[in-house]
């Protein structure tokens, strides 16, 4: 596969056939993002595309599962997605799932029954972030996206059973009114009920306006207590249904966090507890993207 630019993809597809259909980001102007700023968003051509797929089944065709990117492949034409999934396919036989990074507003812009073609077509799990249930610090990071809209979409995927993997980032609001953007996040993402979810600690990477920011002075980093103290504030908030397999043990936390929710809410409570009382945290020199 010829790859261009910083290829992206979720932690949980690292074994995972990698499909660049597309190039960067259509949105690109999220404050704390750094990925996708040195690249020019455009769709690969799919004839190119094929053709890297065939050469890259020749190499190895015993992949389990695919992943459509960069970062909001589902931009792409229904037609043009399910004949990929076509394509990966027939290639690759053994693959058994196709994912996909989706913005709310791409899922939005496909009707339902276009999301449920795209489902039998192959793709069984969108990956969204969302960051925060707040709207106003999603205004003030630059998403193109609101409360409302993440509703619609995740409304949409789960009547076409498409699984929703969201990822929610600590430390956007810095120090301030960390309670209140944790009661809008826990609210929206109850309302959600995503299959998967996962927790991110917010670093600050060269390229990123909040890196400039934080340069300057003018933007707070969060340290570990309060990135801990943040998903413990949304956990006691939570009330969605479930089950939400729940993740926050990506090479930036500060503690890393398994369990399922509801069932495990205390016990994670729990975990975060004890890692604050003895100042237990993943070192500063172990963290990353």
């Amino acid at each position: 596969m010829e790859y261009i630019g910083k290829v992206y993809r979720p932690p949980s597809e690292w074994r995972s056939l990698i499909v660049q259909a597309t190039v960067g980001c259509s949105n690109n102007t999220c404050t704390f993002c750094s990925m996708y700023k040195d690249d020019y968003f455009y769709v690969k051509d799919e004839e190119k595309l094929f053709k890297e797929l065939e050469e890259e089944s020749k190499n190895f065709n015993g992949y389990r599962r695919a992943f459509i990117g960069d970062g909001d492949g589902l931009c792409l034409s229904k037609e043009r997605i399910i004949r990929l999934n076509k394509k990966i396919k027939e290639l690759f036989p053994y693959i058994e799932r196709i994912g996909i990074y989706s913005t709310a507003k791409d899922v939005n812009k496909k009707s339902l029954e276009e999301l449920k073609e795209i489902k039998e077509s192959g793709i069984e799990i969108v990956y969204m972030g969302v960051e925060t249930g707040s709207d106003l610090l999603l205004k003030k990071i630059k998403k193109t996206e609101n409360r409302e809209s993440f509703l619609k979409a995740a409304k949409k995927l789960h009547a076409a059973n498409i699984k929703q993997s969201l990822t929610l980032i600590t430390g956007l609001g810095e120090n301030k009114n960390i309670l209140e953007y944790a009661k809008d996040t826990g609210d929206l993402i109850s309302e959600m009920n995503p299959e998967y979810l996962s927790f991110l600690a917010l670093t600050l990477e060269p390229g990123s306006e909040l890196y400039e920011k934080y340069m300057q002075g003018k933007f707070y980093l969060q340290n570990p207590k309060e990135s801990l103290e943040e998903i413990y504030y949304f956990l006691s908030f939570y009330k969605g249904k479930g089950p939400t397999i729940f993740r926050s043990n990506h090479a930036s936390n500060y503690l890393s966090l398994k369990g399922q929710i509801p069932e495990d809410v205390e016990k994670l409570k729990k975990q975060i507890e004890n890692a604050i009382m003895n100042n237990n945290y993943r070192p500063e020199y172990l963290r990353g993207l």
